[in-house]
């Protein structure tokens, strides 16, 4: 009996709990929030290692006799130049994710539980890439599941690093340094590597094997949209400088 009325008496009155809800709520969080990054770096740094490492898997080369003739050799290579030119596209698309990657951290202070979430969807895309590109020549341009599962695969990682970039920057994990024209112009330097997949997705299942082609224009895309970005980024930084020693622009 003395013990149940002991415990009524250290209980918090109702009145006081809700007063100190928002503290115990922010107490509890402080595991999933945090500045150090290191260790999300440097695991996510494993992962692209792991993926690029896994895309040269494919490219086997069959025993060669010590009498092959030249003409042999090159048939040989020239079997191998779908496989080559995958590996070759897909190393290319996980570098560029990877210096995405790279440059968004680089311009973070913390992290939270919901940031690194999406850090490992965006790896999911990436660890993931070499089964769709071992897939990509397989079929004889016969099925447009390949190419839809490469492209959508690519979108995915492009899209979810956009997302993480989003949520840094609302969530006020950025450096200080970050503000809006800078936060702008990073976001929109990676839409040619999801648009252009995106797009091509209604032509692979039309036409397959003209849709790998289609992807080429992730080149030109990247070249008119990264001018027009830091065009902008330019006129919007010169207006602030001005704006902030009282000069015209």
């Amino acid at each position: 009996m003395g013990r149940h009325q002991g415990s009524r008496k250290n209980a918090a009155p109702p009145q006081n709990r809700g007063k100190y809800s928002d503290e115990i709520a922010a107490f509890a969080g402080r595991l999933r929030r945090g500045r150090e990054l290191d260790r999300t770096v440097f695991f996510s740094d494993a992962v692209f290692a792991i993926a690029m490492t896994l895309l040269v898997l494919d490219l086997k080369l069959p025993a060669m006799p010590s009498n092959m003739t030249a003409a042999q050799f090159n048939g040989i290579l020239m079997d191998q130049r779908e496989p080559l030119a995958g590996f070759i596209l897909s190393f290319v698309l996980v570098g560029r994710l990877w210096l995405a990657h790279h440059r968004r951290f680089n311009a973070m202070k913390g992290h939270d539980g919901k940031l690194q979430v999406i850090n490992l969807l965006a790896l999911f895309f990436v660890v993931f890439l070499p089964v769709p590109t071992a897939l990509l020549f397989e079929a004889n341009s016969q099925t447009p599941w390949p190419p839809v599962i490469y492209s959508l695969t690519i979108s995915g990682s492009f899209l979810s690093l956009n997302w993480l970039w989003r949520h840094a920057y609302r969530s006020g994990l950025m450096q200080p340094w970050v503000d809006r024209p800078m936060y702008r112009l990073v976001l929109r330097s990676q839409d040619p590597g999801w648009v252009v997949f995106v797009m091509s997705i209604p032509v692979e299942f039309i036409r397959p094997d003209f849709a790998l082609f289609s992807w080429i224009l992730i080149l030109p895309y990247s070249v008119i949209s990264g001018k027009y970005q830091m065009r902008r980024f330019v006129k919007e930084q010169t207006a602030r400088l001005a704006a902030a020693t009282g000069r015209e622009v």
